[in-house]
């Protein structure tokens, strides 16, 4: 891999003898004529070279000691532009030798290319072994040495550094895409566990809801009855004041009985696991008549902001939708009491995927961190006790999720809550094909 067009390859010269830094630089910062010449010498020594772009060339550093090399080292690597070959002589009392050297600067630049230059056998092959361990990410080059042997040996070692480089890029970018992979796979199995934990616990409502629902329409039926027997038929004297009471309290039992019948309605509406109807749906239209029917909520002074913008139709559920929407926008008016300059915005849009999203912002009292993993759970509520059954959010997850859908929460308190509902954009040929039948039906 050669670097791009311009750019140069670094090299470092560690020797204290400044004629060999002379050396160096004649040999690897020649003129462009000098190189085509040298080119064609080594050609005919060693056969057919391959091509090299005449952009390529090095950019020379020098060091008159091992202290300074690796101070030069030290410093391309916090500059960003580290050495890929670094040239370095055994022998340089009175300072740190060039083993130690190497060692040094390994430390701070492990992809660092190093030829060790001596004119003595100051160190045997086995001995560098031991200090400095097989690498091969180190050669060795006796003075006096061979101008072609540098040359060839610089842009082999310096194409090495790239090659490696480049593999340590790839390696990074292959562990970001499973980081990525394995969380993405991990919020998959997370939705897949909650999906199918609501359903058994919506099958199991089913079944209760059921079971509950067939006695209480007796109880219901015969309290009623007893409230009209007790308005119509003659009360003895003096036993008036104890048949209002026993009235009284059947009306007590009457409430209470509602209130149950509307939580086994509202359970039953949960655990629906049948497949709702999916038409191209208007979102537009269908957040206009929720706004209507939550009219009463918003009475107190709440400001509604429409962000309406155009956007095709979903692939959904008419009835199913309106009561997802009604729901937030009922939530988001409860949460705004006490509140000053009360707020909700509606806002519509489509994303660059091409599916709708559906937002209910306010700017109410919000809800705490540890809340928000549990909102859509069945009978969680942070209503006070009596004023909900905590199915709402249940049954508005259930929808959204069957029509292909998904709804998330973003709140923090004090700062209010946006709920955000994404839906599937109705293929263009079923727009069409709806379109069709209603006129044929016109």
């Amino acid at each position: 891999m050669s670097p791009p067009a311009g750019e140069s390859r670094r090299i470092l010269v560690v020797d204290d003898n400044p004629s060999i830094h002379q050396d160096f630089r004649k040999i690897l910062a020649r003129p462009e004529d000098d190189v085509e010449a040298l080119d064609a010498m080594e050609s005919m020594l060693f056969g057919a070279l391959p091509p090299r772009s005449s952009s390529t060339r090095f950019e020379l550093d020098f060091a008159l000691g091992g202290e300074e090399g690796l101070r030069r080292v030290r410093e391309a690597v916090v500059e960003g532009r580290p050495y890929a070959l670094a040239f370095v002589d055994i022998r340089m009392p009175p300072g740190i030798d060039g083993v130690e050297t190497t060692l040094r600067m390994w430390r701070e630049e492990a992809d660092l290319q190093v030829v060790l230059c001596s004119a003595h056998s100051d160190y045997s092959w086995d001995e560098l072994a031991r200090k400095l361990g097989t690498s091969e990410r180190l050669l060795i080059l006796r003075k006096p040495f061979d101008n072609i042997e540098v040359r060839q040996m610089a842009h082999a070692l310096c194409e090495k550094w790239e090659l490696l480089r480049a593999s340590h890029q790839r390696l990074e970018d292959l562990e970001r895409m499973v980081e990525e992979r394995t969380r993405a796979l991990a919020e998959a199995n997370a939705r897949l566990m909650h999906a199918q934990k609501l359903e058994a616990l919506g099958r199991m409502s089913a079944g209760l809801a059921h079971e509950v629902n067939n006695p209480l329409s007796f109880i219901l039926s015969n309290l009623r009855h007893v409230v009209k027997g007790l308005e119509v038929l003659p009360c003895p004297e003096g036993s008036v004041g104890a048949r209002d009471d026993l009235r009284e309290a059947c009306k007590d039992a009457i409430l209470g009985a509602e209130r149950i019948a509307r939580i086994v309605q509202d359970v039953r509406i949960f655990a629906r696991v049948d497949e709702p109807p999916r038409d191209p749906v208007d979102v537009r239209e269908v957040a206009e008549l929720s706004i209507s029917m939550a009219s009463e909520a918003l009475r107190s002074g709440v400001r509604l902001v429409r962000d309406f913008h155009a956007v095709p139709p979903v692939l959904g559920s008419e009835h199913g939708l309106g009561q997802v929407f009604t729901n937030l926008i009922v939530n988001a008016a409860h949460a705004l009491r006490g509140r000053e300059d009360p707020f909700i915005r509606l806002g519509i849009l489509q994303r660059d995927d091409g599916r709708i999203v559906v937002e209910v912002q306010d700017n109410g009292s919000g809800i705490p961190a540890e809340h928000l993993s549990r909102l859509f759970e069945p009978f969680f509520t942070t209503k006070p006790v009596g004023t909900g059954t905590g199915l709402g959010l249940s049954i508005c997850h259930g929808i959204v999720t069957r029509l292909g859908g998904d709804i998330t929460v973003d709140s923090a308190p004090g700062q209010g809550t946006t709920f955000r509902v994404v839906l599937p954009a109705a293929p263009a040929e079923v727009v069409a094909s709806a379109s069709l039948e209603h006129k044929r039906l016109a």
